[in-house]
């Protein structure tokens, strides 16, 4: 593998970790400080969406920065100014959440460019306001909360298996490419005229959607094996699926599919790559 592919895959597994651990280090962070456990778990899922809003750390496109960062600090400082001012917990965290969601929705329309995954950024965060209104200040149903995302993330990958460019087609691009201009050219020809490459695509898709409905199942079932004053156990074991999952079809994927579609974009490959 070359040192582009490797860069690739280790920033694409930094994001993974970033995802895992920062609401974990959020909520022991703040936990010292009397903050409520809903309110902790929400400001560490915060800070992913905003992450998430703001693209893949692999994305190289341009980048709404400035707002995106804005409108999480005001999300969070909206939060906890209102918890602070006797606001209850569960209307404090509806109220960061909208922000967060309104600055997402601005940076889109700002951008003029509404693709499948700032699409589901927005459907996931309208989600989780319509979850907040139902989690009764049950920690545990924070810590849970991400498996409805990932259920949404799977239904937009099933689709994608049947519409538009499979899944992990477009996910795959960087890896795929390694920031080889002929390369890019061959990967789109190998999608517009390989009926092979566009199944074996759509494999590598459906199994990660399985993937990730599994994962959403898990997590909901772990994460209320324990009691409602066992947050950190609860988060801690809930993310054993995510690790697990991902590593175990990250391999799959890397030896079942990915040699195959490897020779089928060389195949497409421009006349002058073999001169």
């Amino acid at each position: 593998m070359n040192t582009a592919k490797v860069r690739v895959l280790l920033i694409a597994l930094l994001d993974m970790a970033l995802d895992i651990v920062v609401p974990i280090v959020v909520y022991l962070v703040l936990q010292p400080l009397g903050v409520p456990a809903v309110l902790s778990l929400a400001a560490g899922g915060i800070l992913i969406a905003g992450k998430a809003a703001f693209g893949k750390l692999t994305d190289t496109g341009d980048r709404d920065t400035a707002l995106l960062l804005t409108c999480t600090v005001v999300s969070l400082a909206a939060m906890f100014g209102l918890y602070a001012a006797g606001v209850p917990a569960p209307i404090a965290l509806v109220c960061g959440v909208v922000l967060q969601a309104v600055g997402t929705a601005v940076s889109i329309i700002r951008r003029r460019k509404l693709d499948g995954f700032a699409l589901l950024v927005l459907i996931e965060l309208a989600l989780g306001i319509a979850l907040s209104f139902v989690s009764s200040g049950d920690p545990r149903f924070l810590v849970a909360r991400p498996a409805f995302y990932t259920f949404v993330a799977a239904a937009y990958v099933f689709v994608t298996v049947f519409r538009g460019k499979a899944f992990m087609f477009v996910v795959s691009r960087p890896m795929a490419v390694a920031g080889d201009p002929r390369r890019d050219v061959a990967y789109d020809r190998a999608w517009a005229n390989s009926a092979e490459f566009r199944r074996l695509e759509r494999i590598g898709t459906a199994a990660f959607g399985l993937i990730l409905l599994a994962e959403s199942v898990l997590r909901v079932v772990l994460a209320f094996q324990f009691g409602a004053d066992e947050v950190v156990a609860s988060s801690l074991v809930s993310q054993l699926p995510v690790i697990g999952l991902f590593v175990l079809f990250i391999l799959g994927f890397k030896v079942i599919l990915v040699p195959r579609l490897t020779k089928l974009v060389e195949a497409e490959m421009p006349a002058e790559k073999a001169a």
